[in-house]
C-alpha cells in the first residue's frame, strides 16, 4: 500500500478485497482507510470497493465517511 507506483497501489486495494472478510482485520482495514485518501482517484476508489467487500466488519463510521467522500470525487 506504500508503493511508489499508483497501480500496485491500487492492485493490493484489488487483491484484498478478492480475500472477503478473511481479510478484515484492524491492520488491513486501517490501511485500506488510509488508501481512501491516496493522492491517486484509482487507488482511493478501489480502496473503497475493497472496504465494502469486506462485509459488515468493515461498516465503521470511518469507512462509511470515506465511501461518502470518494463518491463526491468522481
Amino acid at each position: 500500500m506504500s508503493d511508489d507506483v499508483y497501480r500496485v497501489r491500487s492492485e493490493a486495494c484489488q487483491a484484498l478485497a478478492k480475500l472477503s472478510e478473511i481479510a478484515a482485520t484492524n491492520e488491513v482495514m486501517v490501511a485500506l482507510i488510509n488508501a481512501t485518501h491516496d493522492e491517486d482517484s484509482d487507488v482511493r476508489w478501489n480502496a473503497c470497493e475493497s472496504l465494502g467487500m469486506l462485509g459488515e466488519k468493515a461498516a465503521t463510521k470511518e469507512v462509511i465517511a470515506a465511501m461518502i467522500n470518494e463518491t463526491r470525487d468522481r
